[in-house]
């Protein structure tokens, strides 16, 4: 009996468990249960190294070996992968790129792609039968969300916010962005009361 690559990996995708909504992958934390990144991933990965983080590569990285992935379960018919790094040289403090990929036989497209994220987290709520997409990141004094919807082919950015303490007003101030009806409506210095 001969045993396929793609076979044993999409073996290993259905054993791993998937990310389910309400879950989510911490920039600091290793993957549990990591599966193997389909050649396709590593590709497009390895263009992204030589073209955004070539100072990574000059460490002598091996694409294959610094980067994780996790199998996520977008619907019933879309098989994703959650990839972040593995290896410290492609964050900053505490966040890392994040990607996630709809990963079809022999081809990997990019569906969503945040370039610093410190918690990405499948939101309960979903849009067009896929859930939402919240990424955030920062300290208790200050940080930001992003969120995202599916829009039928990749995730779209709807809402960001940005805070910092105001030791001065006691509180925090967030200036806040939100697509509405197709145009982004800009709040700014709202003092959220904690």
């Amino acid at each position: 009996m001969h045993i396929y690559p793609f076979a044993i990996s999409s073996l290993l995708f259905l054993i791993s468990s998937p990310i389910i909504a309400g879950d989510a992958i911490s920039a600091n934390q290793a993957i549990d249960h990591p599966v193997t990144i389909p050649g396709s991933v590593i590709n497009y990965l390895t263009k992204e190294i030589d073209s955004v983080y070539a100072e990574c590569e000059e460490e002598g990285l091996i694409v294959s070996k610094a980067f994780e992935a996790r199998p996520v379960e977008l619907n019933s018919s879309v098989k994703a992968l959650v990839v972040k790094p593995r290896s410290r040289c492609f964050c900053s403090n505490d966040e890392c790129p994040m990607w996630v990929f709809d990963t079809l036989p022999q081809k990997a497209k990019v569906i969503f792609e945040s370039s610093m994220a410190g918690l990405l987290t499948l939101s309960d709520k979903k849009t067009k039968g896929f859930p939402d997409i919240r990424v955030s990141g920062g300290l208790p004094s200050h940080g930001y969300e992003v969120r995202y919807v599916w829009d039928g082919t990749e995730y779209q950015e709807i809402y960001n916010q940005v805070w910092i303490w105001n030791p001065d007003r006691k509180c925090t101030e967030a200036e806040i962005e939100e697509l509405k009806n197709g145009k982004w409506v800009k709040t700014s210095n709202v003092c959220l009361k904690v």
